[in-house]
């Protein structure tokens, strides 16, 4: 068998630091790594090779410095090692990125290529699936687990609410989720055996004469002046030793002054009314509908939302695109919220989603209506899908936005956070129509009108061809995951609440704030709480209103994912805890302390009339 794994050198997202007169990242003295989704991928690589035999070949596009990934990894166990380099592979976005591993692959030859979920420096996830569409094979995207018979590939991969078990034939791209494998490790004495395995320059020439594949000439996005948008916190923290009532009556106070139960100062509600539009005009916007089981997801109506927003800048017209068996009554909801044109594909064959035949169907549309921006949710589904589609077209896309802009010259800008949330770099699209994932829990869904007309718009789905993927089972794990995608407050915990059978003390506080509670990598891992629950930089990146901390220390690779939160409120017992200088309220005592007398103050406010 023969395994490609590709690779990408990242910088500790925590080292690095943004210069603020030339609004550029300091990279002077930051140390890189390979990417720990790579690691992942690459080390069950290395134990399909001892299984069945064959070669697994490590690839990387990269600068000069980009040979000690390279190095690293064939220390690992990699047998040879394929160094794309030249400056016209430079400041290349993921589609020409994919473009170019493509051509490479394709000489290299595979029966299987394997890469992370996502960078930590982009989160884009993009490249896996933008791949597999360049090279015509099946992608299963989030990998937790992986067997391999008879050229068979059997996976499981995580979602939103759960996991589901696929099937498909060899050869395939794979993206490693972080639950695949322990990641190797290499002691510093033995990256000697790096050097002494074959390691291969490949240049743009040596993959095409077409010098405009790749690169930034071959990007269909480019980036605007990034510019930083750290949070300043009140940093508001006293000890709760001698009356604990007392502080949480204070904090509770401050809290409801904030908006707690009611209007929200830090980001108030803006009302967005859908004005009656003309069907037709030259600048729609389209929103892609996700469905949670029976329910339209949160998202979905956000997006509408702010599609709405921007349609009545230009007077424009926003759709939403409906994908799903019986789903018809769902367009009366896209209405309200903002749709003025329901694109409806409904078949039994769409009832469960699958990335082939929803990408058919969504390209044939698109190309068929020419639309000036597709929106589509950042969830595991959206960024399973629309990476695919933008490379179906050769389209330029932009994932995980934050935000989206229409400028002075009538584009779309979309806000793309990058290197752990405070760096935020302006995307915009060379091609029409302008593609961007956006995160759940950024934008304001539009005040609903029942009253609204609409008009639907089938799409043909006679021609859908069987999926290469099959969905065999799904395992539903919890709603966790959706519903921290749009939950107002949120409560988190650590190792700090000392173990699981403390969960329901801390699920009393979340009762009354009607939250859903997430966790640390730690607590997760230890089995507290599901996967779909885990906030950080290997987890997911959430903005309530509200975030409360408890047992958490602080580290990076948690505060990362809190970054867009309104207000932080942190419960600790150690005063120099890092969650401390990063909080906007602050209590220093024993969380279970704390925690009750949080909750009845709570109850008491939310009691008042």
């Amino acid at each position: 068998m023969k395994i490609i794994v590709a690779i990408k050198q990242v910088p500790f997202v925590d080292q690095l630091k943004f210069d603020h007169e030339n609004k550029c990242l300091i990279r002077d003295g930051v140390e890189s790594e390979i990417n720990p989704f790579d690691k992942r991928a690459l080390t069950r690589a290395i134990q399909l090779k001892q299984e069945f035999g064959g070669e697994v070949v490590v690839v990387t596009m990269g600068p000069p410095q980009a040979k000690d990934a390279l190095i690293e990894a064939l220390a690992m166990g990699a047998d040879r090692a394929v160094h794309l380099l030249g400056r016209e592979f430079a400041r290349a976005d993921t589609l020409a990125t994919a473009r170019a591993l493509a051509l490479a692959c394709r000489q290299i030859g595979f029966d299987l290529i394997f890469c992370g979920k996502y960078s930590t420096d982009a989160e884009t996830a993009q490249v896996p699936a933008m791949l597999a569409e360049f090279l015509d094979v099946p992608q299963v995207t989030a990998v937790t687990g992986l067997q391999i018979s008879d050229k068979t590939i059997t996976a499981v991969r995580e979602t939103d609410a759960g996991l589901e078990t696929v099937e498909c034939e060899l050869p395939a791209v794979l993206s490693a989720a972080e639950r695949l494998v322990k990641p190797l490790k290499v002691a510093p004495g033995q990256l000697e055996q790096g050097t002494q395995k074959p390691l291969q320059v490949i240049s743009p020439a040596d993959l095409s004469t077409d010098m405009s594949q790749f690169g930034l000439a071959g990007s269909p996005t480019w980036v605007s002046e990034i510019y930083s948008i750290a949070p300043q916190r009140k940093r508001i923290v006293c000890a709760a030793d001698q009356d604990v009532n007392a502080v949480a009556q204070q904090v509770v106070q401050d809290l409801l002054a904030e908006g707690l139960f009611g209007e929200w100062k830090s980001k108030p509600r803006v009302s967005i009314a859908p004005k009656p539009r003309q069907v037709g005009g030259t600048r729609p916007i389209w929103v892609v509908a996700e469905l949670a089981g029976h329910e339209i997801r949160p998202v979905t109506l956000e997006l509408l939302g702010r599609a709405v927003q921007l349609a009545n800048e230009f007077d424009g017209e926003v759709a939403a695109v409906l994908l799903g068996h019986d789903v018809g009554a769902h367009a009366q909801t896209l209405a309200a919220y903002g749709a003025d044109t329901i694109y409806l594909a409904d078949a039994p064959a769409l009832a469960t989603y699958s990335t082939e035949t929803f990408t058919a169907i969504l390209a044939d549309a698109i190309r068929q209506h020419d639309p000036y921006a597709v929106l589509i949710p950042s969830t595991s589904q959206g960024r399973d899908l629309a990476p695919r589609v933008a490379a179906r077209l050769e389209m330029g896309l932009t994932g995980d936005c934050i935000g989206l802009e229409i400028d002075g010259e009538g584009r779309l800008v979309q806000l793309k956070p990058a290197f752990g949330g405070n760096i935020v770099a302006p995307i915009l699209s060379k091609t029409r129509p302008a593609m961007a994932t956006v995160r759940p829990g950024m934008l304001q869904t539009a005040d609903p009108d029942v009253s609204r007309r609409f008009a639907i718009e089938p799409l043909p789905t006679a021609n859908v061809i069987a999926p290469r993927v099959r969905v065999i089972s799904a395992e539903s794990v919890a709603r966790v995951g959706v519903e921290l995608d749009s939950a107002d407050v949120i409560v988190g915990v650590g190792t700090g609440i000392g173990g699981p059978e403390n969960l329901p003390r801390v699920q009393e506080l979340a009762d009354a704030l009607s939250a859903p509670i997430g966790g640390t990598r730690k607590v997760v891992d230890a089995g507290w709480l599901p996967r779909q629950a885990q906030i950080g930089l290997t987890g997911r990146s959430i903005a309530p209103r509200l975030y409360v901390a408890i047992g958490i220390g602080g580290k990076f690779n948690h505060t990362v994912g809190i970054q867009r939160s309104g207000l932080i409120l942190a419960i600790n017992n150690n005063p120099e805890a890092e969650i401390f200088k990063q909080c906007d309220y602050g209590i220093v005592g024993d969380w279970g302390q704390v925690v009750a007398a949080l909750t009845q103050q709570i109850l008491q406010a939310r009691r008042k009339p």
